[in-house]
């Protein structure tokens, strides 16, 4: 078992600061206390002073909240998981603790040290943002915490990765299916943040639905989103500005849906009458918009339960295969898209 010691000759530095950076004091230099922790976490180092709270697992959202409106969007969306989460990891006697990422892709002070000093027994990572994504495996992997994604790992990850995720893919080819079905000839996507594979997949599957549709390039258009309310309404204003309403509308997720729908009903544009619109997700006001939004249903609730299930066996029986679960996202019709139910 490492001691503080052994980190204080690993880092090149005293005994008092080690003990110092180890309790949570904010009076070590930042590069010192960097080089601390990180000792301590190839070390194998397990603070043991009684005030860890035991079967503790932390949620690892990998994106930022950079603005209040991303703040209240991430939010929403991180509700998602948490209450199944919750629920999973109370059945098996756990606590949670959550962090979110970092504009920078960089771990917090606070995170770093729970890591270091192994405050929790396993992590679950939420989101697809893949340079904080990168930093949380290496920090986890380095202090032997094992760990769960919620969506498919990046494909230039090291080594192999447990994880269960919605095929976000096919679910972009079932709303450009369903819109291209309908009747659409000139077909539009609100795509979302160029760094999220969640929002690459979705915007793959699409085009490709409009393809073998027989829709040629010029009659579909990609706007950039990023996954936040106001991205919708700037898309709908481009496309008042233009004069040339498209007849199918494919948001990478429902605000960017919801955003877009306002902005042409302000205007005067009928939906579905002038353009159908579908959404991605089945977020709570999904259904309370009006018109109701038809979106690609995620099963959430399966997501974070079976991800729960299988961290806690993994910390349990350490030496378990590789876990991979890809669940389908579902075509939910409502009236955006003017199709019956």
């Amino acid at each position: 078992m490492a001691t503080m010691r052994d980190i204080a000759i690993r880092a090149g530095t005293s005994l008092a600061t080690v003990s110092r950076v180890l309790n949570g004091h904010q009076t070590a230099n930042a590069a010192v206390a960097a080089r601390v922790l990180e000792a301590a976490a190839e070390l194998g180092y397990e603070k043991r002073n009684g005030k860890k709270l035991k079967q503790t697992l932390a949620v690892l959202v990998t994106w930022p909240s950079t603005s209040p409106t991303q703040t209240l969007r991430d939010s929403q969306y991180a509700m998602m998981f948490v209450h199944p989460i919750y629920v999973a990891a109370e059945r098996f006697g756990y606590h949670l603790v959550f962090h979110f990422g970092t504009p920078e892709g960089k771990l917090s002070s606070s995170l770093r040290w729970e890591i270091a000093t192994k405050q929790f027994e396993g992590a679950l990572i939420v989101g697809s943002y893949d340079t904080m994504e990168h930093t949380y495996v290496r920090h986890l992997r380095t202090a032997g915490i094992p760990f769960f994604h919620l969506s498919i790992p990046p494909v230039d990850a090291v080594g192999p990765l447990s994880y269960v995720a919605v095929d976000d893919y096919a679910g972009g080819y079932r709303a450009g299916d369903h819109l291209a079905k309908l009747g659409c000839k000139r077909l539009l996507h609100i795509a979302g943040p160029k760094d999220s594979r969640d929002a690459l997949e979705r915007q793959k599957g699409f085009l490709q639905a409009c393809r073998d549709h027989g829709l040629e390039n010029r009659q579909i258009s990609v706007f950039q989103g990023d996954f936040h309310e106001p991205a919708g309404a700037r898309c709908a204003e481009y496309l008042l500005k233009q004069g040339q309403l498209p007849d199918g509308i494919f948001a990478a997720n429902d605000m960017m849906a919801i955003g877009c729908m306002r902005v042409l009903q302000a205007a005067g544009v009928k939906i579905p009458g002038d353009v159908r619109i579908v959404g991605f997700d089945d977020v709570v006001l999904a259904s309370y918009v009006d018109p109701s939004l038809t979106t690609i249903r995620v099963p959430y609730e399966d997501l974070a339960r079976i991800a729960t299930e299988e961290l806690v066996k993994q910390i349990e029986y350490p030496v378990r295969k590789t876990i991979k679960v890809r669940l389908e996202a579902d075509l939910v019709v409502r009236r955006s898209c003017g199709a019956k139910a």
